[in-house]
């Protein structure tokens, strides 16, 4: 603790304390170009300049630039350890390992795994850059890479005028995430289509009231599932624990900062129409705490860790229910996907904690479940019935409700495909049930509204594209070059990777014996078709790779790994257990395989 020499108070950090002893002295570290007003801090000397009566005309000062300055050596930076901040430090020059001091406020180009160096060789170079990480044992945190998404995504923000003071410290945020400021959260407006009641012009009273009322139930809930869990005493919660959590000042640093992160790797909720006090309260809560899990540290909070399981529990005993109801259809449909989005959402963060018994859970119980419950709705076989050259509000809302249920039927086989891919978990889901269109550019999808949604479409001059069935049919067909060159003008980084999960997991069911008419020949003609197509788009996808926050810059690792896995498969190698196709819930056989057919190349 640091304490104050001149009123005693005592602070965690050294520079909160800095901050504070300012207040005795009178200085200022930032004032308003315009009238001169004094600021303790520069972003909000920034932020009052915008609005300053003397400003007139004039442009506001630039923005501080995001990050903090760097406390160590890229090395122990990675591994989390002190440095002396030498050069060579003295722990590098010990451990026998190239000290450097990189660039930390540059960006990386590569959504690589928290804890692992970044990296300027190409993905020839390094062909498993990402899944050799990614499955490393002695990795443990995020995993999915969430968190470095998180660093480098723009910034999501909600403005609802009533939002008190954030429960959590401001700089726990900034220091996890550089760029991501709590206060700037309340600065600009969040834009909504024309004809939209926006938060910001709802009675203060009013919106209170019902955020307030959504969590009082969505605790209440929790605490019930809790007791119905016959968990021990322990673990079991009450109203008065979930109080400091659930707050409506942390709903929105917690909704931010989802969609800042998680969302770029599961796009199927709408941000420019989310209203969180119309949702559902099982998607509400599981994006609630999966903003918590990466907003304050790489751990997340101990205390949201602690709810995860019986907030799973929730939801899918809501997801449940729907079995029990008949099924709906057109508008009637929103409350039931709601559940399966939270539920994907949940699935996905769950995954990510690392936890055996979790992911178990996960791949044998909850992961059925969804898929099953999307199947009976049909929406595997969604299609787009609103289209239109030029939308309106009225018809791009519905187009956008479209749009969210292919996303939901892409994203749950494309979930299907890691477990498949990553635990030799067999598929769920055929790709012969995937009748449901391919979905949007993600630029589409993220248009805040019909009028820039319009403009974005007038700018391109994509194809219609075949169901993913008809084009995985069409890349094992020996004469389907002309097709396959037609379609593949309309393709995206998201469309190659669904197209790479879809082959792996034909693969693995070929490989297994499931499918006996498919031999290793058109397997292999299907791989490098898409590689063709990839190849056809390179510049496109060398431009997403630098851009895009999501997985679909690793496409072609996982053409890599098909290539490698059907070539020893077809040989009939010994000692890769990865090639067995027994189920784990673990990466090590993953991991194993990838060193393997790596050691070669690097030898």
């Amino acid at each position: 603790m640091f304490q104050c020499s001149q009123c005693n108070k005592t602070y965690q950090r050294k520079s909160h304390l800095h901050r504070h002893e300012v207040t005795h002295t009178g200085a200022s570290y930032s004032s308003c170009p315009f009238c001169n007003k004094s600021f303790l801090k520069r972003e909000v000397a920034r932020r009052h300049s915008k609005t300053c009566a003397r400003k007139h005309n004039q442009p506001p000062p630039a923005a501080a630039k995001p990050g903090r300055k760097k406390q160590s050596c890229d090395e122990c930076f990675s591994a989390k350890a002190a440095c002396d901040r030498d050069s060579p430090c003295s722990r590098c020059q010990s451990l026998g390992k190239q000290c450097s001091f990189g660039d930390r406020s540059t960006p990386s180009t590569d959504c690589s795994t928290p804890g692992s160096p970044s990296t300027s060789l190409s993905r020839r170079d390094e062909p498993f850059f990402f899944l050799a990480h990614f499955s490393d044992p002695s990795i443990k945190q995020d995993k999915l890479a969430i968190a470095e998404t998180a660093k480098r995504s723009a910034r999501r923000n909600l403005d609802p005028l009533f939002f008190q003071e954030p429960f959590l410290p401001i700089d726990s945020i900034s220091d996890y995430m550089p760029g991501f400021s709590v206060p700037d959260l309340f600065v600009q407006p969040l834009s909504v289509p024309s004809g939209q009641l926006s938060m910001e012009f709802l009675p203060e009273s009013t919106l209170s009231s019902t955020i307030s009322n959504k969590l009082s139930d969505i605790m209440i809930n929790l605490v019930g599932t809790s007791n119905s869990m016959e968990l021990a005493n322990a673990s079991q919660l009450d109203v008065a624990e979930l109080a400091s959590l659930f707050t409506i000042a942390n709903l929105s640093v917690f909704i931010s900062a989802y969609f800042q992160s998680l969302h770029w790797h599961l796009p199927i909720v709408h941000f420019p129409t989310f209203d969180p006090g119309k949702i559902s309260n099982p998607l509400l809560l599981s994006i609630f705490l999966a903003g918590a899990m990466y907003t304050t540290s790489q751990d997340g909070p101990t205390f949201a860790s602690k709810v995860l399981d019986i907030a799973e529990e929730y939801i899918f005993r809501q997801l449940a229910n729907l079995s029990t109801t008949p099924y709906p259809a057109g508008p009637n449909l929103v409350p039931s996907l709601e559940i399966i989005q939270g539920a994907l959402v949940i699935e996905m963060l769950q995954f990510g904690q690392g936890e055996t018994g979790t992911r178990r859970r996960i791949r044998i119980i909850r992961h059925p479940c969804v898929i099953s419950t999307i199947r009976s709705l049909g929406i595997f076989q969604s299609k787009r019935s609103v289209t239109s050259e030029l939308y309106d509000d009225e018809t791009w809302k519905a187009a956008v409700a479209e749009e969210v249920c292919i996303r939901v039927a892409c994203w749950a086989f494309l979930a299907d495909g890691f477990l498949t891919v990553c635990f030799n978990n067999h598929p769920t889901l055929s790709i012969f049930e995937m009748d449901c269109e391919f979905p949007w550019r993600s630029a589409l999808f993220e248009a805040e509204n019909a009028s820039s949604f319009n403009e974005i479409a007038s700018h391109t001059t994509e194809r219609p594209l075949p169901s993913l069935r008809v084009f995985i049919t069409r890349l094992l067909d020996e004469n389907a070059s002309e097709d396959l060159v037609q379609w593949s003008r309309s393709l995206v980084g998201e469309h190659l990777l669904i197209l790479m999960y879809a082959m792996h997991s034909l693969a693995f069911q070929a490989r297994t014996g499931l499918f006996g008419w498919v031999s290793t020949n058109p397997m292999k003609r299907a791989v490098e078709n898409w590689r063709s197509i990839w190849n056809s788009l390179s510049s496109i996808v060398e431009k997403e790779r630098l851009h895009h926050l999501g997985y679909p810059k690793h496409a072609e690792e996982l053409w890599w790994l098909l290539t490698a896995t059907l070539d020893r498969a077809s040989g009939r190698e010994v000692n890769l257990r990865y090639l067995e196709n027994t189920a784990t819930d673990d990466l090590e056989n993953l991991n194993d395989f990838i060193r393997n057919i790596d050691a070669p190349r690097r030898a």
